[in-house]
């Protein structure tokens, strides 16, 4: 039995040295010592604590093996969270890809005028670039009528406490139309409530003209423009509204040298894709300048150079071995997605784009002043930019989007450089793509060694079991034969002391 157990102890060093040198020196040690402790008490026949003997041959044998399954997932939850990091960064220049790759996404224009303070106007994306005359020859006005009575106070009862009855004429309501003011509201404040809640369009309000018998008037507005002209006329003498303050009528202005006339001072029709805000007459046309804005523009390509060194960045971080950074960085090293990675989105800002030979001499983003220097990073040219822009705008829009809209992904037409890169980016960051496959596979790799550990720990078990037993059978064996040596001692004694008469 003792020699089965040495046989086992050897055993279990043997496997300690296909791990690491350190875990074998001590799992060899804990062998040695077990050995070693159990031929020392069998030879001088004291017991033996069998049960700490037989852990300690398991947990030698254990270690090294439980140790490399770990480091083997370790190594992949940290290429997981490597892929993690690069997913992200691969996000970002995919977003700001995505800013670049239609048409609309050029779409700005700016609109100034040389006299703003007879007009506002603002562009949306379906304004055309060009140059505009606006002269304002008069504003679109309401009609404002009043009574010729006043109040005492706005309480102040105009029918006796009975219902009136208001009818409307004029343009604005040819078919007639009437507001009733109910019993008991027969005041001015209930005038003007019963105005404003009729729905008509009409509006009412109160006025104080601080005279110091009856300040109180009733002043009824209608919406601007002639064709909103209105009549108001009352079943009670104790109120009318028969002054005139103000007459409504019609915008004159003239565009271009086209007579215009507008019931608003608000126009969004006059000039495609211009809404402008008429503030006063002016005596000479106002220049109008609508041109692309250039600025929105910049930004998002200045955006782009910046994911794409952030990008970069993250690279770096995942592959270089002496990255300190926390949870991502030196979890890549050596990994051949990610110099795969590198090298396509390098190509996609190197590139010449898909539409080269409709942009004039616009063919990459080298001709608008970005560039890849030594160390990797993509540098701007804040000056080429803004002459590219300025003076090649439609042939930059042609290179980055070939004048695309939200193109399908099955769609064969030329996308653009930028394009090009976002469909190229939305395959890799995909299910089926390089980074998810790659981690999917790290997952899998990670549940088989957690499956090795619990196959391990099954083994050990049953190791532990059949130690136990061993030694069990060992320890009686041993009390056997030191019943039999503690006998035979007493027979050996009483012989020798029968043959010397002692």
């Amino acid at each position: 039995m003792v020699s089965a157990v040495t046989s086992t102890s050897s055993t279990t060093s043997t496997t300690g040295t296909s791990s690491t040198s350190s875990t074998t020196s001590t799992s060899a040690s804990s062998a040695t010592a077990a050995k070693a402790s159990i031929i020392n008490k069998l030879g001088t026949g004291s017991g033996i604590d069998t049960t700490s003997l037989a852990q300690s041959l398991v947990d030698a044998e254990r270690a090294p093996r439980a140790k490399a399954i770990n480091n083997n997932i370790d190594k992949n939850n940290k290429t997981i969270a490597g892929l993690s990091a690069v997913k992200y960064a691969i996000s970002g220049l995919q977003a700001a890809f995505d800013a670049l790759k239609d048409k609309s996404d050029f779409k700005s224009i700016a609109a100034t005028n040389s006299q703003p303070s007879a007009f506002t106007a603002s562009a949306s994306t379906a304004a055309d670039t060009g140059s505009h005359t606006v002269l304002i020859n008069s504003l679109a006005a309401v009609q404002r009528n009043t009574g010729t009575m006043g109040f005492a106070t706005t309480s102040t009862s105009i029918n006796g406490g009975g219902a009136i009855t208001l009818t409307l004429g004029g343009a604005g309501f040819a078919g007639g139309q009437t507001i009733s003011v109910a019993a008991g509201s027969d005041t001015p404040s209930g005038v003007v409530d019963a105005i404003n809640n009729s729905g008509t369009g009409l509006s009412a309000q109160l006025v104080n003209t601080g005279d110091a018998v009856s300040p109180y008037k009733v002043v009824v507005a209608g919406a601007s423009g002639a064709s909103n002209a209105f009549t108001i006329t009352s079943s009670s003498a104790g109120i009318n509204f028969s002054t005139s303050l103000q007459a409504a009528s019609n915008a004159s202005l003239t565009i271009d040298g086209i007579p215009i006339s507008s019931t608003s001072n608000t126009l969004s029709d006059a000039i495609t894709g211009v809404t402008l805000n008429l503030l006063s007459t002016n005596t000479s046309a106002a220049k109008l300048d609508l041109n692309n804005n250039t600025t929105a523009a910049k930004t998002a390509i200045n955006a782009l150079v910046t994911a794409y060194n952030d990008a970069n960045s993250i690279l770096d971080a995942v592959t270089d071995p002496k990255s300190t950074l926390d949870t991502y960085g030196a979890t890549l090293v050596g990994n051949s997605t990610v110099s795969g990675i590198r090298s396509q989105i390098r190509s996609m800002v190197t590139a010449t784009s898909s539409t080269s030979g409709s942009s004039g001499t616009i063919g990459a983003l080298r001709d608008i002043g970005l560039e890849v220097d030594k160390s990797g990073k993509l540098t701007a040219n804040s000056t080429k930019i803004d002459l590219a822009l300025m003076f090649n705008f439609t042939n930059t829009i042609t290179m980055l989007t070939g004048n695309q809209e939200q193109q399908g992904s099955f769609d064969v037409a030329p996308r653009g450089l930028a394009g090009d890169a976002s469909k190229s980016l939305t395959a890799m960051l995909s299910s089926t793509g390089t980074i998810s496959v790659e981690s999917a596979n790290a997952s899998t790799r990670i549940n088989k060694y957690q499956d090795d550990l619990t196959a391990l720990e099954d083994r050990m078990s049953r190791l532990l079991e059949r130690y136990n037993k061993q030694f069990a059978a060992m320890d009686t064996m041993v009390g056997q034969t030191k019943s039999t040596q503690t006998g035979l001692t007493s027979t050996f004694a009483g012989l020798m002391a029968m043959y010397t008469n002692k």
